[in-house]
């Protein structure tokens, strides 16, 4: 990919940003149409196409939750892009343990999704800002792009395991 192509690459993903839950469509969907919104959100992150076969074993490892009568909710919605969009770097037992510690006593499913969105769209927004440290340079070569990407996603991936890992732990009890 030619410099100048990389750098309009990265400003139309700069542009992309995912919906809030009120976005996300109120009624109930069956699997074809989950498939199909999931894919509009995440196709312009370059995200792999879903299947059904992908939100059936989602759905048979409890990963997501099980559809009312073959229903899917904004919940499931919300629930599949999350899997989408983490299951490249992160196993899906850490990515369904993530969204059970997103949703706590005090954080509706709706609530902890929109602070996502906030953040990644956030990120997004931050990608070609010339406030924050960008990540790649006009100069970088394909390979110093990769590594720097591939570090980046490392470090992440180090940084959330340890924090699913602490938080995971039980919190030793007074006696």
């Amino acid at each position: 990919m030619a410099e100048t192509d990389f750098n309009h690459w990265l400003q139309q993903l700069a542009t992309v940003r995912l919906p809030t839950w009120q976005a996300l469509p109120e009624f109930d969907l069956y699997m074809d149409q989950v498939i199909t919104e999931t894919d509009r959100y995440l196709r312009p992150l370059g995200i792999e196409p879903l299947t059904k076969s992908m939100v059936n074993s989602y759905v048979k490892r409890k990963i997501i939750h099980r559809p009312e009568k073959k229903h899917y909710t904004r919940t499931h919605l919300a629930e599949i892009m999350i899997v989408s969009l983490f299951k490249a770097a992160f196993p899906l037992e850490a990515i369904h343990s993530g969204i059970q510690q997103a949703i706590t006593a005090d954080t509706t499913a709706q609530q902890a999704y929109d602070q996502f969105v906030t953040r990644i769209n956030a990120e997004l927004a931050s990608l070609d800002q010339a406030t924050a440290t960008p990540l790649f340079s006009a100069n970088d070569t394909a390979y110093e792009r990769t590594q720097k990407a591939a570090i980046r996603t490392i470090l992440y991936q180090i940084i959330t395991q340890q924090t699913l890992h602490v938080e995971s732990k039980p919190v030793p009890t007074e006696s």
